[in-house]
């Protein structure tokens, strides 16, 4: 049998599994008692320098498809810290206010 570890419990965050633990409450926990990373920007008077970390999860991952900065339009840009899947989603939708601005 190849069940996970929460076999099928870890799906909603209303579920229990059998020994009365919430997996999604715990991912959550985990998701913040990671270190986070550092990122710094340096405005000038008609310049900006920005500089964060690049850590790249796993050796499979092409170190050049990690990246912490995003384009939200040709003048606009951002440095996203945290989980990478919760930066995309903002940065999908600072894109989309802006092109509605």
């Amino acid at each position: 049998k190849m069940a996970g570890a929460g076999a099928g419990f870890d799906r909603h965050i209303t579920i229990f599994s059998p020994e009365g633990r919430l997996f999604q409450v715990e991912y959550a926990f985990k998701a913040i008692d990671e270190p986070g990373l550092l990122s710094v920007g340096v405005r000038g008077k008609d310049s900006v320098c920005v500089v964060t970390e690049k850590r790249v999860p796993d050796k499979l991952i092409d170190p050049a498809t990690v990246t912490r900065m995003f384009n939200i339009t040709d003048k606009i840009g951002t440095v996203m810290t945290g989980r990478i899947a919760d930066a995309r989603i903002q940065v999908k939708l600072a894109r989309y206010e802006a092109a509605n601005f």
